[in-house]
């Protein structure tokens, strides 16, 4: 062989052999503890009680649920097998996987499903929305479930695959009843071992877990917990958080500050993850009682604010933040639209003024809770107040915990305002914020009737319509106040297989040897 011949041969080995080396140290390996730095404590791991997001994010490791989203965010099966459409639209009959086990070793079976969703439905506050349309839930044996609505539904599929709506076992629900959950028992790659609060959330590898055959595909298909335990870290201090993963001391950074990005994306050993969507911030009103049940006083609120000094201090970099008034987001197609966006970013102190002057506003105070563990909430509210004390305003700027605002804002008579992300969701009829009994208790019977409709509605140009009366009513009467989108960064040390999206989690992630 001629010697040059020779050289090109063994180059294209050694390329072999390097690439088969990197193959083999990207291949996912079992074992290690992930250290998941967290903004702060759960209010609940109990999703049927709550909407704060870090309780499912860390719950659904968990718990599963019968449906789950897809890359495109589609409701696909997941503990469902699949499902049958009869009587118009309004029966769903839907097959469970067979050989699903619980962590107490119990098989899952349709009682426990219908126990989970009917429970789900008296507590939850998309659950109460659902269950408007729902007529009954029951096991007609143990794979099979059915579901009877009073009208066809677009947005079934899409709530039972809320991360929210978990499954538990029946006898666990019958004990609990309508009090929190004293057993936490799922099906889910993780299985719960203790909760030292403030110090950490410990789950560990459920050997006889269940997954599904297929790929991965977003959240559906197959789902491996390839690490021994998930370490859940309350870290309220983003400081804190974004040092321990730059030093290793954890492998999962949440919330990191957008000013940091270029900095963190310069480290070699640092992986940088911008979730997009993932939300928008919102200031939400107490309709229910106090300074703020008064419409023209949330109205001069409304027109005084200029969003993007607000957005600016909250997000820093731009690339981290979008002024935009729609209810729902660009990525979601067609049901974004600027259609009755009308009260958004109006920068008007004269109105604000002369509003405030109609109301009888005679300096109350709002009270408006706050947190510093999502530091954004905390600067957005601090620009805010300065806003509205220029027109007449009077701000008594509460700085909490945030499981303490989560239960406070619960209780009407103890605040006016309380500072918020509303996370993405695939369901556009499900965004829980809008609800009435949503903390603020946002009650408007033109609005509850055009929810209604697009719970129903399946055609997406319907919905499309419907969405732009729901935004014309949300500013006229001042709902919430949406301050503008914003993209979550996530930072990495360590962690491979981490994939960024709206719904956190950790199977199908592994550390390296």
């Amino acid at each position: 062989m001629p010697r040059f011949s020779r050289l090109v041969l063994f180059v294209a080995v050694l390329g072999l052999l390097g690439a088969a080396s990197v193959a083999a140290q990207e291949a996912p390996r079992a074992g290690g503890i992930l250290k998941a730095a967290m903004i702060g404590e759960p209010p609940t791991l109990d999703t049927h009680t709550t909407t704060a997001t870090i309780a499912y994010q860390i719950a659904w490791h968990v718990f599963e649920t019968l449906y789950t989203y897809d890359r495109q965010y589609a409701p696909v099966p997941h503990l469902a097998e699949g499902h049958t459409v009869a009587d118009g639209g309004r029966r769903y009959t839907i097959t469970l996987r067979r050989g699903v086990k619980f962590h107490n070793g119990r098989d899952l079976t349709a009682a426990d499903a219908a126990a989970s969703i009917v429970r789900w439905g008296r507590l939850h506050v998309t659950g109460k929305t659902m269950f408007k349309t729902i007529e009954a839930v029951e096991a007609r044996d143990a794979q099979t479930l059915v579901i009877s609505l009073k009208e066809p539904s677009g947005s079934l599929l899409y709530a039972l695959a809320s991360p929210y709506l978990a499954i538990h076992p029946k006898s666990v629900l019958d004990a609990a009843g309508d009090q929190p959950l004293t057993e936490l028992i799922g099906t889910g790659p993780f299985r719960f071992v203790e909760h030292k609060p403030d110090r950490h959330i410990r789950l560990a590898r459920f050997k006889d877990y269940a997954a599904r055959a297929e790929p991965a595909d977003g959240h559906g298909g197959k789902r491996t917990a390839w690490v021994d335990e998930i370490h859940f870290l309350p870290v309220p201090e983003v400081a804190v958080r974004t040092a321990g993963i730059e030093s290793g001391d954890y492998h999962f950074a949440q919330t990191v500050k957008p000013d940091q990005y270029d900095r963190l994306k310069a480290n070699p050993r640092v992986g940088v993850h911008v979730v997009k969507p993932s939300g928008w911030l919102t200031a939400a009103p107490n309709h229910k009682q106090g300074v703020m049940a008064n419409r023209k006083i949330r109205q001069a609120l409304q027109a005084v604010l200029d969003m993007d000094p607000i957005m600016t201090a909250a997000f820093g970099h731009r690339a981290f933040f979008r002024v935009d008034g729609a209810l729902y987001f660009p990525e979601q197609g067609l049901f974004h639209t600027q259609g009755g966006v009308s009260g958004y970013n109006l920068r008007n102190k004269e109105r604000a003024r002369a509003l405030l002057k109609e109301a009888g506003y005679a300096g109350q105070p709002v009270r408006w809770i706050t947190t510093r563990e999502y530091d954004y909430m905390y600067n957005s509210a601090l620009v805010a107040r300065q806003q509205m004390e220029e027109v007449g305003f009077k701000v008594d700027l509460q700085v909490l915990d945030w499981a303490t605002v989560v239960q406070r804002r619960s209780k009407p008579e103890l605040w006016d305002l309380f500072t918020t992300g509303i996370t993405f969701g695939p369901d556009p009829a499900l965004t829980s914020n809008l609800q009435c009994d949503w903390p603020g208790w946002w009650c408007h019977e033109e609005k509850e009737r055009l929810l209604t409709e697009l719970i129903r509605e399946g055609d997406p140009r319907k919905r499309r319509a419907l969405i732009e009366r729901i935004q014309a009513v949300f500013y006229e009467d001042v709902g919430r106040i949406k301050m503008g989108d914003f993209f979550t960064m996530y930072a990495t040390r360590e962690l491979k297989g981490f994939q960024a999206s709206p719904f956190l989690h950790f199977w199908n992630v592994w550390l390296p040897r």
